[in-house]
């Protein structure tokens, strides 16, 4: 994960923003429906992997819990140009996607990748691996947030301040998010966001105590008192007029 969002970073952080995750799950959906075809390799090795690579495909593990209740780890391979055409349509999300996966002519079973590698210069992918899906497995699921135009905090120089940029959750279902959402409308200079903040999908489970702190909007310690002393400056102006008039009453009588 942490390479693709360095690899994110790179390209441009506008990019990423652009992939809602709605967008995302339906790109996966409609584009990936059919069974990810891996094939079986006999060697491993840095060797043999350049060979894997030149001839166009992506050296990987299939491990994980097989049906027997034991840790399994297959050696695979998979087309670079496929997992190219998903990396762009899914980008950083790519790892949040549970697929069908299929080894030669094996029965297909449910697997995420995991460990992508990308070249560290060129970008260019390197190495994939495939987790097998297995219901309460824990996923890392980054933190986006909404409306931020819509935040008076964020208007007048504030800034999120990020407690966890993502949640670890366990997982029971096979729609894993691309995101969790957080709505700052409305938030202030000082304001702070708190886990049920976020509406998770039924089978998402966080594994953070609830009511855990998730961000604050942040701004510059003068912000909020320069305000209060406007608002005090007023209220003073105030009362001085207030007893200039009666002091001019006073005259009157007198």
């Amino acid at each position: 994960m942490l390479a693709l969002q360095r690899h994110a970073a790179r390209s441009g952080a506008k990019q990423v923003a652009r992939f809602s995750a709605a967008a995302a799950a339906t790109a996966a959906q409609d584009a990936f429906a059919d069974v990810l075809q891996l094939a079986l390799r006999e060697t491993e090795g840095s060797r043999a992997s350049r060979r894997l690579r030149k001839q166009g495909f992506l050296p990987g593990v299939l491990y994980g819990e097989g049906e027997d209740g034991k840790d399994e780890r297959v050696l695979v391979s998979f087309p670079t140009r496929t997992f190219e055409r998903m990396h762009r349509k899914l980008w950083t999300s790519i790892e949040n996607q549970v697929f069908q996966v299929q080894v030669d002519d094996q029965p297909p079973v449910k697997a995420y990748m995991r460990d992508v590698q990308l070249d560290p210069v060129t970008d260019v992918p390197v190495a994939v691996n495939f987790l097998r899906f297995k219901p309460g497995r824990k996923v890392s699921i980054p933190i986006t947030y909404l409306n931020e135009e819509g935040s008076p905090g964020l208007k007048r120089g504030g800034f999120i301040n990020h407690i966890h940029h993502s949640l670890e959750c366990s997982i029971f279902t096979d729609d894993i998010p691309t995101t969790l959402q957080i709505d700052v409308n409305g938030l202030h200079v000082g304001d702070k966001v708190y886990l049920d903040a976020i509406k998770f999908p039924e089978g998402v489970v966080p594994n953070i105590p609830e009511g855990s702190l998730v961000a604050k909007i942040a701004g510059r310690r003068g912000l909020i008192p320069r305000v209060e002393a406007v608002v005090e400056e007023v209220v003073e102006q105030k009362v001085e007029e207030d007893d200039d008039e009666e002091f001019d009453d006073w005259n009157d009588i007198f």
